[in-house]
């Protein structure tokens, strides 16, 4: 297993920080559907996930690194409750789902700065409360209304010419694929780089891409999201200047343009002054 595939079980287990980030923030207007086992799938995938990244990187040493009590909840969690059911399991009790998200990304951070040397240096863990099902349900979007905000936000999507005599490769869509394709043929697949419909989701599949892409070619690409992005584009929301969906709002006449403009540009200003300082 390369950096690369190993990388994805990394971003596998932050997108579940990201899920339970979203339920903290949305919880009261979700739907009525079962958010503590939610919350729990999410945790065993993210246990899961953490613990193929420490075997990986510390094969046949669990005993060695488990003297570090973060590694050791960590390795209790996945063996004791998400791999196996053990009568002896004693759950944590939170005090909120936000304090679940808030362990959750420490041990993540961990186990990222533990098996550092196994993985890419390019890596980023950039948290972002968004869960691409919950989302939709939150929201009420079909199919139909998918591609009328994804046309919104990219007006030419489907306006890209095809050249004469191009060729078709097949899609590489999992780094779990990867031993299925012979090394000879790798060079005959393609990864499809696509957006979201909000800019939380554009980055968390961008950033998967990237690893298929690394992982199937031999690259080392990658994109991240600085925090000041995120927070300008939640100020902007905020404002109402753009929508959930990240496409911006028109203004209804010319005094709510100049207010529009206004706060442009004081958002734009206090970005600055962070900027500077």
């Amino acid at each position: 297993m390369n950096k690369w595939e190993l990388a994805r079980y990394l971003i596998d287990a932050k997108k579940c920080v990201d899920r339970v980030l979203f339920i903290a923030q949305n919880a009261e207007n979700l739907p009525p559907i079962d958010l503590r086992f939610q919350v729990y799938e999410a945790k065993a995938i993210f246990y899961v996930n953490c613990g193929v990244i420490l075997d990986k990187a510390f094969p046949k040493k669990k005993k060695e690194i488990c003297v570090d009590p973060e590694v050791e909840a960590i390795y209790y969690e996945r063996d004791k409750n998400s791999a196996h059911k053990d009568e002896n399991y004693q759950p944590h009790d939170y005090s909120s789902l936000q304090a679940i998200a808030d362990e959750l990304k420490a041990q993540l951070e961990k186990v990222r700065h533990l098996c550092n040397k196994a993985l890419p240096q390019e890596l980023t863990l950039d948290f972002v409360p968004h869960d691409p099902v919950l989302f939709r349900l939150l929201h009420g979007i079909t199919k139909e209304k998918e591609n009328q905000i994804l046309d919104r936000r990219f007006p030419n999507r489907n306006s890209m010419p095809v050249p004469d005599g191009g060729r078709e490769y097949p899609l590489f869509t999992d780094t779990e694929d990867l031993r299925l394709i012979p090394e000879e043929c790798m060079k005959d697949y393609a990864v499809l780089m696509s957006m979201g419909i909000c800019m939380e989701e554009d980055i968390q599949k961008l950033q998967d891409a990237c690893i298929r892409i690394n992982a199937l070619h031999n690259q080392n690409i990658w994109v991240e999201l600085g925090s000041e992005n995120l927070k300008k584009q939640k100020q902007l929301r905020a404002a109402g200047l753009y929508d959930c969906f990240d496409t911006p709002v028109e203004p209804k006449d010319e005094a709510n343009m100049m207010r529009r403009l206004h706060l442009l540009l004081k958002i734009n200003g206090e970005r600055q002054n962070i900027s500077d300082d």
